[in-house]
């Protein structure tokens, strides 16, 4: 085996600056960027999405078909928007209603006040 000792023995030198070298200011231009470039590409689209999302479950009304987070396609029944809760009915044959927060409403699959398409 050889001998890893002088595998490292440049690292130093990567961090090193010459004498009378550049100093932070320098490296100021190339890391000012980068908080705009985290705001514009993570922070604004996960607002924006939030924003949706927070649009629709104020929406939310009687007969809307809906899809929750845990996977159950229901019919809102009735929406409380003071206690954050809503019930939906989950079985139309047996009339199965469960309450859930509003939150756990995933997506709104067919509007109440949208026509149903012609067959």
């Amino acid at each position: 085996m050889q001998n890893m000792s002088g595998l490292f023995d440049s690292v130093p030198l990567l961090f090193a600056q010459e004498a009378g070298g550049a100093s932070i200011w320098s490296m100021l231009p190339f890391l000012l960027p980068i908080p705009f470039v985290f705001y514009f590409l993570i922070i604004l689209p996960q607002q924006q999405q939030e924003k949706k999302r927070r649009s629709m479950i104020d929406n939310l009304k009687k007969n809307d078909k809906v899809l929750t987070t845990g996977g159950i396609y229901a019919t809102v029944i009735s929406v409380d928007s003071s206690h954050d809760r809503v019930v939906l009915r989950v079985d139309d044959e047996r009339g199965v209603k469960m309450a859930f927060t509003s939150s756990s409403v995933a997506r709104v699959l067919e509007s109440a006040d949208k026509p149903a398409e012609p067959a």
